[in-house]
């Protein structure tokens, strides 16, 4: 049997057909991009509804019937007799997003067609500095909220930071090769190969060190990084490794070039800093090579087509943004972004009973363990290696028992860190045969200031090994200078 609604059913649904109004459409890309400029536009001054009404009406070059209502919502919602602050515009966003008649001024059907809200003109704005995570909770980076701000603050003009920062990857090298603003060259590596040293030039240089001293030396880096850290050193690197029975040494390859802007542009916003501001940071601490440098590299280590190639395909890695070798911010940037990378391989190293450091791009490992052993830590290191974004070194990688000479940074640590016998026994020679000879028969590669070269270097046998470098300094001391 057919079910057979009451009469008056249908009269109550007519009657309750107009309680719901039809509802604004979500907002859309377009929307959203109105909205906000338009918050931007009421940041831009007084949180007074006039005033906002006025930026409004100049951002969106009329007005419109919603736009009083609007002002005196936020006004009354977000800044009641206050002062608009940065931190309020994605609020801002979200309760013009959220106002009915604005999202209504945006429906529009084919039988009456109305004329959409559009920007006719922008105004600035500037994310607000943020706060570094908790970790670094109390550092004392310097407040840079503004492009103006990191002018300013390097003692430049906002047309200068653009030029140095040179965040669009301009090539003035093929008009003004004076403009570049480093020297780059060609080093051959003893390996074989080559190496590109990318040094900025003084004006670059003296501002990449106002950002190494002013903003990286205030950051912490891993415990086991050691390398260009100050107050650490290659004979407390090496110490910590010191009669192992097995030592683990792997070469990062590439280890600066690999590092690229997007990882720089991420520290400095991890740091604090607006996007706008981490963007002319990064550009003032990274360089995209040009094209016409790289086919300049020297082939002559080269001898076959198939090298040649692979070598170029090699080069074209520099063309992206990256840490230039020989910029005095390049190592301190390094060892933070490589924290991740630390952090991983010592907790690795730590379940394996092992001990870790790294200098710059040198990782070593020291254990208690057989060669069997030690080939699988390797291999898990490795692992870790290749997953945060570096690639070992596999020519350079070594397990060295306590039965070889076992090496890390130019010491030997079988016992403790000293220097190589033959090393000692050289100098010793140099500095008797300069007593007998005198200091000029043994000066043969002509070095303006030989008398400051031995100096160093018994300096620096005296801070590895105090007891043979006060000996070799009493050499020095007969020595007759004329």
């Amino acid at each position: 049997m057919d079910f057979m609604f009451p009469d008056f059913f249908e009269g109550e649904e007519e009657e309750h057909e107009g309680d719901f109004p039809d509802l604004p459409s979500p907002p859309t890309a377009t929307t959203r991009k109105v909205a906000v400029a338009l918050a931007r536009a009421f940041l831009a001054g007084e949180s007074a509804p006039g005033a906002m009404q006025a930026r409004g009406c100049r951002a969106l070059g009329r007005s419109w019937p919603w736009l009083v209502p609007l002002t005196l919502h936020l006004h009354f919602e977000l800044a009641p007799g206050g002062v608009w602050q940065p931190e309020q515009h994605d609020a801002l966003v979200a309760r013009i997003l959220a106002f009915p008649p604005f999202l209504a001024a945006f429906e529009s059907s084919p039988f009456a067609p109305v004329e959409r809200p559009r920007i006719r003109c922008h105004f600035p704005f500037f994310a607000p500095m943020g706060l570094p995570p908790p970790a670094l909770a109390g550092l004392n980076l310097p407040a840079l909220a503004t492009p103006g701000d990191l002018a300013d603050w390097l003692r430049l003009s906002p047309a200068h930071l653009d030029w140095f920062a040179n965040v669009t990857g301009r090539d003035f090298g093929e008009v003004a090769p004076k403009l570049e603003h480093y020297h780059a060259r060609w080093v051959a590596k003893a390996s074989g190969g080559a190496r590109l040293i990318e040094a900025p030039k003084a004006e670059l240089r003296a501002l990449q060190r106002r950002i190494l001293r002013g903003i990286l030396d205030g950051v912490p880096v891993h415990p086991a990084a050691y390398g260009c850290v100050r107050g650490r050193s290659v004979v407390e690197n090496a110490a910590l490794h010191g009669g192992a029975s097995l030592l683990l040494k792997l070469d990062l390859r590439d280890f600066f070039v690999r590092i690229r802007a997007s990882r720089i542009h991420a520290l400095f916003c991890t740091l604090g800093y607006p996007p706008v501001v981490a963007r002319l940071l990064t550009g003032l601490t990274t360089r995209c090579t040009p094209a016409r440098l790289l086919r300049n590299m020297p082939q002559e280590t080269c001898p076959s087509p198939e090298e040649r190639r692979d070598r170029q395909r090699w080069a074209r890695q520099f063309t992206a943004r990256h840490l230039p070798q020989g910029a005095p911010t390049s190592p301190a940037l390094a060892n933070l972004c490589a924290w991740r990378l630390d952090t991983r391989l010592s907790g690795a190293a730590r379940e394996c009973r092992a001990r870790y450091s790294r200098y710059v791009d040198d990782l070593a490992f020291s254990c208690d363990a057989t060669p069997a052993q030690g080939r699988r830590i390797l291999a898990m290191m490795q692992d870790i290696i290749l997953e945060e974004g570096f690639v070992p070194n596999w020519r350079k990688t070594r397990l060295l028992p306590a039965s070889t000479s076992q090496r890390l940074t130019g010491l030997v640590v079988n016992q403790r860190p000293n220097l190589p016998r033959q090393e000692y026994d050289t100098l010793k020679a140099i500095l008797t045969n300069c007593r007998r000879h005198g200091p000029n028969t043994q000066n043969r590669l002509g070095l303006p200031d030989f008398r400051a070269h031995l100096l160093g270097r018994i300096g620096w046998f005296r801070q590895v090994n105090p007891a043979r470098g006060e000996r070799l300094r009493a050499l020095f001391a007969g020595i007759e200078w004329a």
